[in-house]
């Protein structure tokens, strides 16, 4: 196992750890959590692409300073794996479907927010230290961009790009017609483990 191997096996054992402590509801199940994954977000938008993509709706004041990453190339919208800056891809008809709305988040904290689907809510979760210092008994996450899991249609974890390997993903479908999708390194477990726990009994 390589250094970042190992490294992402961490930061698996600790969002499997801290959402169930600190943020998965009485009765909720936690299917899949995400841990940060720093990047640009591409988004698609009716006729318009856009990248790196800025937020159209209400977020959070934050303060991350300036950025210093490379600006992403300009590549087609369906080989966005190609550019490895692009974290995040958009689809969507229009700005106020539920894809644009999360995705508004993990742009405008450049990865540092996570997705999360249980069994019953998908959410962005950002840790409140982003914004203060928490005061003892704070919670450790804010939540934004909050809807019922009934919103997601279906996830799965695809292969995409042109890479050689190519690259395994997290796509998120959801009923308004939207798609979100994630450049996970753990996209295949994380799916996979989310199926199994949704198909477990209540």
């Amino acid at each position: 196992m390589t250094p970042v191997q190992r490294g992402h096996d961490k930061d698996d054992e600790i969002v499997e750890r801290e959402l169930p402590k600190h943020w998965i509801r009485p009765g909720e199940r936690l299917l899949f959590g995400c841990a940060p994954i720093r990047g640009y977000v591409a988004a698609r938008i009716g006729t318009d692409f856009r990248l790196p993509y800025e937020p159209l709706g209400p977020v959070p004041e934050l303060d991350l300073g300036r950025c210093r990453w490379p600006l992403p190339a300009d590549v087609e919208p369906d080989h966005w794996t190609d550019d490895p800056t692009v974290a995040f891809v958009v689809e969507a008809a229009h700005a106020e479907q539920q894809a644009v709305r999360l995705g508004d988040h993990l742009a405008h904290s450049r990865g540092e927010a996570r997705l999360v689907l249980t069994s019953h809510r998908v959410a962005v979760i950002y840790t409140t230290r982003l914004f203060h210092t928490p005061a003892p008994g704070e919670p450790l996450f804010q939540t934004f961009a909050e809807q019922p899991s009934g919103s997601v249609l279906g996830y799965s974890a695809p292969y995409a790009g042109r890479s050689v390997p190519p690259v395994q993903i997290i796509r998120v479908d959801f009923t308004d017609g939207s798609t979100l999708m994630l450049r996970d390194p753990l996209a295949g477990r994380r799916v996979g483990r989310a199926r199994s726990r949704q198909s477990q009994p209540r």
